[in-house]
This record gives structure tokens, C-alpha cells and sequence, in this order.
């Protein structure tokens, strides 16, 4: 399927050691590929074959590969930031204009594809906005369960327009304009279409030891041994059953994953917690309003 504009537009994305992870970052690239006119990874320094894996991707992909090699700093150990520094890493080598994000465990839904042409074309044309967000759909511990509550975000930009000034910010999560060393909310039109978030689902060991890296990136090693195969994956409120298909690239890491499912016979403990985002929910249920939603963005409007 041809879904490229007649303008050009840049992908982009991070990835370091994505086998060691079991990232899904081969479904990853390939699933924006079709949107785009090249994507540009900065590769950190590996402890597996991931360079060596994106070098045999790139003949698959109908768009260029661009692997710029950017080693991690290993002192960049607050807030997450290494995430955002290798992002912008890869944004500063995008040479169009338009530029869509992707992280190593998203993949987009080839169902959504039309929304993204339509959007994309609609967001390239549209001078009233800085950036284009998503839908999100959040799995969690296996392919059959989704999260959704305040604890998850909903909503997050993808797209941007380069010379708007936008960066990504903070931990990688969304962008924001860098102006005279003060950060500032991009406007942001609201796309329908959606990114799928497999970042929480793999084997427990091996997400245990991807939650200990992660969490050496925001608080160094204070943190060390306190993700285990047992308490990796937690029930929590907001977990829901998952009805429909899986993207197709994504069809061969849903069938190895097999029957396992950490949640079977158990909920979320009922605590303050839980009766505060109970309460939550049902507002926004009714109202469509989230009770201390956290954004990126000012949103300006709804593309449908």
C-alpha cells in the first residue's frame, strides 16, 4: 500500500539493544515505513545484534534507513532524560519537514493507516498547529489485556513540524518547544488514529531486568534488585480484555508468546487508590473530561 504524500517526511526513532529487550522495534520501523520517506535511528551502544539486525531490515523497508550511531551516557542518569537526548539525536538528522516518532515498542495498526494518510495530509497543510497527537492503547502483561486509567496516558504527539522548535522532552514521552532555555506546550491537533504500546508485555524475567534498566536511567542504581519475575507485573485498576486482531507484523511475537497470563484469577487490591481512580473513570465516563490529566500539548482541535 502506497500511503506517502507527494511532500516528504522523516521517521524517526531510538533503539538500543532491542533483541536483549525483546523490543518490538522491527515491527516498529516497518509498521511507519509506509508513511514515510526515510527513518532515522540513533543506534546506542548495543550489548547484543541489534545494529547488526536493523542493517538486514533495511532492505525490507520501502523508505531509506538512516542508522546514526550514538552512544549512550552512562551519567545521564536523572529523569529519564538519555531517552529524550537520543531522540532529538535522530531529529536533528531528519531532513523533511514533517517528522513522525516511533518508539521501539510501538507499532501502528495497519487498520489505522487511512486515518494516518488522511491526518498527516491534513496536519502538513495546517499552519494553526505545531504538532499532530494519538490515541494510545496501552497492553500489559500479555497480548490479551490493555490498561486504561489516569495512570496511563491517553493521548501523546508523534508528529511534529521541525521548525516549530519542538524537542522531545523530559523522558521521551511527548515534545515541546525549546525557546530562550524555557520549555513551552506546542499546539496540537488530535488525531484518531492510534499507536499501539507493547513496552509491557514479554516474558517476566525479561521484563523485570528492562524495568532495572529503565530505572538506572531515572535514578541511577539506588533501584537495583527491586524488580523480580514476581512482582513485575502487578495487577492493577483499569486492566481490560483486548478483542480485537493484533497488527499483522506483530502476528508471529503474539503466537510465541503463548497462553501466558500473569493476571488470571486476580484483581486490583481495592484500596484509596483504587476508589480514587474508580472515581476517576466514572467522571471521565461521563464527562470526557481525566481528573489531572497530564499533557504535552495545547490541544486546538479534533480531526475527524
Amino acid at each position: 500500500m502506497h500511503l506517502k504524500s507527494l511532500k516528504m517526511r522523516s521517521g524517526f526513532s531510538l533503539i538500543k539493544n532491542g533483541e536483549k529487550r525483546g523490543d518490538p522495534y522491527k515491527e516498529s520501523l516497518l509498521s511507519i515505513a509506509p508513511l514515510v520517506d526515510e527513518i532515522v535511528v540513533a543506534v546506542g551502544d548495543n550489548q547484543d545484534n541489534t545494529r547488526e539486525e536493523l542493517l538486514k531490515l533495511a532492505p525490507q523497508l520501502p523508505c531509506e534507513l538512516v542508522l546514526i550511531d550514538s552512544p549512550w551516557d552512562p551519567k545521564n542518569t536523572r529523569g529519564g532524560l538519555e531517552l529524550s537526548r537520543q531522540s532529538n539525536i535522530a531529529l536533528e538528522h531528519c531532513k523533511h519537514e514533517i517528522c513522525l516518532y516511533i518508539q521501539a515498542d510501538e507499532v501502528l495498526h495497519e487498520r489505522d493507516y487511512p486515518i494516518f494518510k488522511r491526518d498527516l495530509e491534513r496536519f502538513e497543510n495546517d499552519e494553526s498547529v505545531d504538532a499532530l497527537a494519538f490515541k494510545w492503547l496501552h497492553f500489559y502483561g500479555d497480548f490479551n489485556t490493555y490498561a486504561e486509567s489516569r495512570q496511563w496516558y491517553r493521548r501523546e504527539i508523534r508528529a511534529i513540524k521541525k521548525s516549530r522548535g519542538l524537542k522531545s522532552y523530559g523522558d521521551a514521552q511527548g515534545f515541546r518547544i525549546l525557546s530562550d532555555n524555557k520549555w513551552s506546550k506546542p499546539s496540537a491537533a488530535l488525531s484518531q488514529a492510534r499507536y499501539l504500546h507493547y513496552g509491557w508485555v514479554r516474558p517476566p524475567k525479561v521484563m523485570a531486568q528492562k524495568s532495572e534498566d529503565l530505572d538506572r536511567l531515572w535514578h541511577g542504581n539506588k533501584n537495583d534488585g527491586k524488580h523480580t519475575v514476581e512482582n513485575v507485573y502487578p495487577p492493577l485498576f483499569g486492566m481490560k480484555r483486548y478483542e480485537e486482531e493484533h497488527p499483522i507484523l506483530m502476528k508471529s511475537r503474539v503466537e510465541a508468546y503463548g497462553d501466558f497470563a500473569p493476571f488470571k484469577g486476580k484483581s486490583a487490591p481495592k484500596n484509596m487508590k483504587y476508589w480514587r481512580l474508580l472515581g476517576d473513570s466514572l467522571i471521565e465516563k461521563f464527562s470526557g473530561w481525566r481528573p489531572g490529566e497530564y499533557t504535552n500539548y495545547r490541544s486546538l482541535k479534533l480531526y475527524k
